[in-house]
C-alpha cells in the first residue's frame, strides 16, 4: 500500500477531475490551497510528488505536463470508478473523500490514500417540524467543518452526502458512492429551549457501531454539544485507526516501509521520551522526509524529534534548534494549516528563546485546531514552563479529557501551577503521575517541592537529577526552559533547602 501525503492527494484528484485541460497556477492554487499563499516552489514541489506516484518524471511528462509559461495539464483521460459518484464529489479534494476518481491506467486513488481514514456525515434527521430542517442542516455542516481540521481524517463534504438525506442507507452503497470507510448518522430534536442530538459513528466495512451517544441540553449550549460530538468521533477514529496502522507497520521489513509506516512508528517516542525510541525515531523520519519531502507531518515530528536533542540531550548532535527550525518551517510552508506544524513551529521558538514568536505560532495552532489533545497538551505544557500556569493547566486539562489514556508528562502542567501555588504536596503527588524516571526535571521539581516541604527524603530526590544528568545546573536548565525570574527564584530556593549548593 501506498501512502500519499493529503496535499497531494488534493492535487492528484483537482487534475484528475479535469483531464486534458491546462491548468494556472492561480487555479490550483486555488482549487488545492483555496487561495493561500503558496510560493512556485511549493508548488513545483509538489507537482513533482504527484508525477512520482504516477510513475511519472520531469522528463517523460507521459501524466503531468508542464506548459511553458501557462500551467500544467493532466494527459490521461480518467474514469469514475461508480457511475453513481458524483461530480460534487470530484470537484472538492480537501473536503471529501480523496478515493473516487481513477485515471484509466495507473496508481488508483483508492489504494493511495486508503491509510487515511475517510468520513462521511450523513444529514442529521431533523425529528422537530420541517421548518427545522435548516437547523439539522447547519449542524451537521459544523460538525463537518469540525472534523476537517483534523490531519488524519478525510472528510466528505455535505454537498455529496446531502443526497443521502432522508431515506434508508445501504451501508454498501454509501461505501462504493463515497468511498466512505467510517459514517455517521444522527437525529436532531429541538423543542422548548432545549436540543437533543443522538449520533452513532458506523464502521462502513463491517456495519458495526464503534460509538454512540445522546446529548441533551439548553439550546445556549449548542455549540459545547458540537464541539463534544466533533471530539469523540476524532479521538476514536484516530484511536482506531492509528493502532491498526502501528501494528501493521510494526510487522514490515525496513526495506518495505513507506515514509507513513515510519512516521507511524517513530510517533512511540513522543508517547515515551526515551533516549532508544529517540534514536528509532530520529533514523526513522530522515529516511521518511527522503522518501516523502512533500509530507508536513514528517517534518513536523522531525522537528520534534531534534530539539529532543536540546530539551533533554538526548544522543545530541550539533545544532539540533537550528535542524529543528528548518523541518518546522518546512512544515509549515507544506502545509500552513496543519495545527501540529504550527504547534512544532512555536516549540521551536520557545527553546530560541523568542517567545511572542512563540505564542503567536501556539494560539494559531490552537485556532487551526481546539480538539487536538497532543497539540493542547503541548503548547499547555510549554505556556505552563514558561510561567503562564493557568492557562497551561486549562489546556492540559481539556487534552486529559481528550485522550484519557494520556502519557505521564501531560501532568508537568499541573506541577508547575502547584508549585506556583506553594501547594508542595499536590507538586510531589504530581511527579508520582507523571512517572519518567529518566527526565531530569521529573526529579528537579520532585527535590524542590520535597525541600520547600522539608521533607526528609529532599536530598535522595535531588541526588536522582545528577544520577540521571552528571552535568545538571539548576541555572542553566531553567534558563533554557524559559523560567520567569520570580518562578526560577522560587525554584532555585526549594532546591537549595534539598541540599543544592551554589
Amino acid at each position: 500500500m501506498l501512502h500519499v501525503e493529503p496535499l497531494v492527494c488534493d492535487l492528484l484528484l483537482y487534475f484528475a477531475a479535469r483531464p486534458q485541460r491546462v491548468l494556472t497556477r492561480e487555479e490550483i492554487i486555488d482549487g488545492v490551497w483555496r487561495g493561500r499563499s503558496v510560493s512556485d516552489a511549493t508548488i513545483s514541489s509538489c507537482v513533482k510528488a504527484a508525477r512520482q506516484v504516477l510513475g511519472d518524471s520531469g522528463r517523460s511528462q507521459s501524466w503531468i505536463r508542464t506548459v511553458r509559461g501557462r500551467g500544467f495539464e493532466f494527459l490521461r483521460p480518467v474514469e469514475v470508478a461508480d457511475p453513481t459518484v458524483s461530480d460534487a464529489a470530484l470537484s472538492a479534494p480537501s473536503e471529501r473523500g480523496v478515493d473516487t476518481a481513477l485515471p484509466s491506467t495507473g496508481a488508483n486513488p483508492r489504494d493511495v490514500a486508503a491509510a487515511v481514514p475517510v468520513l462521511a456525515v450523513l444529514p442529521l434527521a431533523n425529528l422537530s417540524d420541517a421548518v427545522d430542517d435548516y437547523f439539522a442542516d447547519g449542524l451537521t455542516e459544523d460538525i463537518i467543518t469540525n472534523l476537517g481540521r483534523f490531519r488524519d481524517l478525510r472528510v466528505i463534504s455535505g454537498a455529496s452526502t446531502l443526497r443521502f438525506r432522508d431515506r434508508s442507507v445501504d451501508l454498501r452503497e454509501l461505501r462504493n458512492a463515497l468511498g466512505a470507510g467510517y459514517v455517521v448518522q444522527g437525529t436532531v430534536r429541538r423543542a422548548a429551549g432545549r436540543v437533543r442530538i443522538s449520533v452513532q459513528l458506523i464502521d462502513a466495512a463491517a456495519g458495526l457501531q464503534l460509538w454512540g451517544e445522546r446529548y441533551d441540553s439548553e439550546m445556549g449550549d449548542i455549540f459545547e454539544l458540537q464541539d463534544a460530538v466533533t471530539r469523540q468521533i476524532a479521538v476514536t477514529l484516530g484511536v482506531r485507526t492509528q493502532d491498526v496502522s502501528l501494528q501493521r507497520a510494526l510487522t514490515k521489513r525496513p526495506n518495505e516501509m513507506d515514509a507513513y509506516d515510519c512516521i507511524l512508528r517513530a510517533r512511540r517516542y513522543t508517547w515515551m521520551l526515551d533516549a532508544g525510541m529517540h534514536a528509532e525515531a530520529r533514523d526513522l523520519l530522515e529516511r521518511a522526509v527522503v522518501l516523502d519531502p512533500m509530507s508536513a507531518d514528517a517534518h513536523a515530528l522531525l522537528a520534534n524529534v531534534y530539539l529532543g536533542e536540546h530539551r533533554f540531550e538526548m544522543n545530541p548532535r550539533p545544532d539540533p534548534v537550528g535542524r529543528a527550525l528548518v523541518h518546522a518551517l518546512a512544515a509549515c510552508s507544506l502545509d500552513p494549516l496543519n495545527a501540529y506544524a504550527r504547534c512544532w513551529l512555536a516549540v521551536t521558538h520557545f527553546f530560541r528563546g523568542e517567545n511572542a514568536r512563540f505564542r503567536a505560532e501556539a494560539e494559531l495552532a490552537l485556532s487551526l485546531n481546539p480538539n487536538d489533545p497532543e497539540t493542547l497538551a503541548d503548547i499547555g505544557h510549554y505556556l505552563a514552563f514558561m510561567g503562564d500556569f493557568e492557562r497551561g493547566a486549562e489546556l492540559s486539562r481539556r487534552a486529559q479529557r481528550l485522550n484519557p489514556l494520556h502519557p505521564g508528562w501531560y501532568h508537568f502542567s499541573f506541577a508547575r501551577l502547584n508549585y506556583s501555588r506553594r501547594d508542595y504536596d499536590a507538586v510531589i503527588a504530581d511527579v508520582e503521575r507523571i512517572g519518567l524516571p529518566h527526565f531530569y526535571w521529573t526529579h528537579l521539581l520532585g527535590a524542590a517541592a520535597k525541600g520547600q516541604a522539608g521533607h526528609a527524603d529532599a536530598g535522595a530526590s535531588l541526588a536522582r537529577i545528577f544520577e540521571v544528568k552528571s552535568n545538571f545546573s539548576a541555572e542553566v536548565e531553567l534558563r533554557k526552559w524559559n523560567a520567569a525570574p520570580e518562578d526560577r527564584d522560587h525554584i532555585l530556593k526549594g532546591l537549595r533547602r534539598a541540599g543544592l549548593r551554589g
